[in-house]
């Protein structure tokens, strides 16, 4: 690995931490990752145009957001 990516590695696990060992640990990197996006924003595209003319179905930030809430609960 070059020293440049070597850098970017360790700066990454610095502000991220460990790579995540299952499901509930890859939600909340993503969460923590994605920390400043917008709820609104769609990060997992289920369908797009089938339930009409610029209608996206899936998972949004806040959907992910309100799924971690529950699980932690």
């Amino acid at each position: 690995m070059s020293r440049s990516m070597d850098r970017i590695r360790r700066e990454v696990m610095e502000q991220y931490g460990d790579e995540p060992a299952d499901a509930l640990e890859a939600l909340a990197h993503v969460l923590k990752v994605f920390a400043d996006e917008d709820d609104s924003s769609l990060v997992v595209e289920a369908t797009n145009n089938i339930y009409g003319q610029g209608v996206r179905t899936g998972l949004t930030m806040g959907d992910l957001r309100e799924i971690a809430a529950r699980l932690q609960s």
